[in-house]
C-alpha cells in the first residue's frame, strides 16, 4: 500500500497563525496608510486654502484707499478699508470690506456705500447688510494687523495714523499652533495721498 502524504493538524493551525499575522500586518499599514493620507490631504486642503486667502488679501489690500479721514482703520486684530472689487456676492465695484479675528476665526466683513457721500462720510457701514460675511480661515490661533510705519528723514520710524493710509500692512496669523510667514501689502494709492 501506498501511503498518502498530508498535512498535520500542528501544521495546518501553524499556517492559520503565519497567515493570520501576516493579514494582521497588513490590515495595521493600510490603516497607517489612509491615516497618513489623510493627515497629508488636510495639509494640502489648509495650504490651498491659505494660498487662496492670502492672494485675494493681497489683492484687494493693495488697491485700498482713503478718500477721508476715517476710510482706512488699522488695530491689533481688526482693519477696514475702501477697495474696488470685481464681485462679491451680487455687488461690484467699491467696497468697504473688514477683516477681524473672531473666535477661532478670520472673517470677511463687506459693506456697499449706500450712494457716493456715503462712501466719503465718516459713519460706520452697515456691515453684513448686503453681502454675508465670510469666513476666510478656521483655526486661528493668532491673528495680528499692524500698519507699516512711514520712515522719517531722521532715520527714527514715524507713528502712521490709524485712520489715514500708511505706506502699507503686515498681518500675521498661527493657524493650529503653526506660525506662517506674515503677509506684507504695500498700496498702490499711497504715493497718490502723500
Amino acid at each position: 500500500m501506498r501511503r498518502e502524504a498530508g498535512m498535520t493538524l500542528v501544521e495546518v493551525m501553524i499556517s492559520a497563525v503565519v497567515l493570520s499575522l501576516l493579514m494582521l500586518a497588513l490590515a495595521a499599514s493600510l490603516r497607517t496608510f489612509a491615516t497618513t493620507y489623510t493627515a497629508v490631504e488636510q495639509s494640502a486642503d489648509r495650504t490651498a486654502r491659505l494660498r487662496e486667502v492670502t492672494y485675494f488679501l493681497r489683492h484687494v489690500l493693495r488697491e485700498a484707499y482713503s478718500p477721508h479721514r476715517g476710510a482706512f482703520h488699522v488695530s491689533d486684530s481688526e482693519i477696514s478699508w475702501l477697495a474696488p472689487i470685481d464681485r462679491v456676492g451680487a455687488a461690484g465695484g467699491v467696497t468697504w470690506l473688514r477683516l477681524r479675528h473672531a473666535g477661532d476665526t478670520v472673517m470677511l466683513d463687506f459693506a456697499i456705500p449706500d450712494s457716493e457721500t456715503a462712501e466719503k462720510a465718516r459713519t460706520d457701514p452697515a456691515w453684513g447688510e448686503v453681502i454675508p460675511s465670510q469666513i476666510l480661515l478656521e483655526n486661528v490661533r493668532r491673528f495680528q494687523v499692524e500698519a507699516i510705519k512711514v520712515p522719517s528723514r531722521n532715520g527714527d520710524n514715524d507713528e502712521a495714523l490709524s485712520d489715514e493710509l500708511p505706506p502699507g500692512v503686515q498681518l500675521e496669523w498661527e493657524l493650529e499652533g503653526t506660525n506662517w510667514p506674515p503677509l506684507i501689502v504695500a498700496f498702490d494709492d499711497y504715493e497718490m495721498v502723500r
